[in-house]
């Protein structure tokens, strides 16, 4: 149901906006196609003073089974690519990261195709640092250009928003509304190759066409999380309709009717397993709002 404010919906199932399939409704939601769209919603939690969850793709988070009571905007409306100079590349929040890859693969530009298989979209991606086989979005991150709480638009470097593995402090200040990447150059067939290969690799890996949330614990430094939990015998765990990928135990899966409760269960389970068999705290990467 609308709010009283154009393109503001009420009670809206955020099952329906999460790549894992699981939450309950946002007291208020917001899918902004413009910059303009994009201040308004800010303002009107702003002045409301109701917390805001930011999503794009929707990977990387579970809502509760109750919901979100504040106002969760979707960015995966805010889109455009502009190949600013030779290797200078500009891309909207809204911009899926596979389609950025292929584009960049064109202009012969490298560096995206490192992150092909990553099903998020660039405004996540820079505030969770994205990264896969050795690269992360800060490593090619040039500048990014975020709308702050008071609905201000300003530019801020790397530095700046003190991005760092699978983190960031884009949130502090604002949402991220574009971003420029400083590419490199290299042959479109190599690229491509890569490309292929990288993707090879993950169809061969990890779980696809299923309702995932994407890696569910950091990598602890100088170890898979993955191992760590195949090893402790995590997979094939199932609590509910929330099981822990026979492929790759670093993903837990929805197989239809799955809880917030189930993956926060099989959450302390996996953790509580690989501590007390190898001494190491796992730390979560997907977040779970509780």
């Amino acid at each position: 149901m609308p709010s009283a404010v154009a393109g503001i919906l009420r009670n809206e199932p955020l099952r329906n906006h999460t790549t894992i399939r699981i939450g309950g409704p946002a007291r208020y939601f917001a899918r902004p196609s413009t910059l303009d769209e994009l201040k308004t919603a800010i303002a009107f939690a702003m002045d409301r003073g109701i917390p805001v969850y930011v999503i794009s793709g929707g990977s990387d988070i579970v809502f509760p089974d109750r919901g979100f009571d504040g106002l969760v905007i979707r960015m995966d409306r805010i889109r455009g690519v502009e190949r600013v100079d030779g290797n200078l590349v500009m891309a909207h929040a809204g911009e899926s990261i596979p389609s950025l890859a292929i584009l960049a693969e064109q202009w012969g530009l490298s560096g995206f195709e490192y992150l092909f298989g990553v099903p998020g979209r660039i405004g996540g991606a820079v505030a969770k640092n994205a990264g896969a086989y050795g690269l992360e979005i800060g490593d090619i991150l040039e500048e990014v250009e975020i709308v702050t709480w008071e609905g201000k638009l300003v530019r801020m470097g790397p530095e700046d928003i003190a991005i760092r593995y699978r983190e960031s402090d884009v949130l502090k200040y604002g949402i991220v509304y574009r971003a420029w990447f400083r590419l490199r150059h290299d042959s479109p067939q190599i690229i491509r190759r890569r490309r292929e290969e990288f993707s090879s690799r993950r169809m061969s890996t990890q779980p696809y066409g299923v309702a995932t949330a994407g890696c569910m614990f950091k990598n602890p430094e100088g170890h898979s999380a993955g191992k760590l939990l195949d090893m402790a015998g995590m997979k094939g765990e199932r609590r509910g309709d929330v099981m822990v990928s026979e492929k790759h135990a670093n993903f837990f899966i929805n197989l239809g009717e799955g809880r917030s409760e189930d993956v926060l269960y099989l959450v302390d389970l996996a953790k509580k397993r690989v501590y007390e068999e190898f001494g190491i705290r796992l730390e979560e990467e997907v977040i779970i709002l509780r």
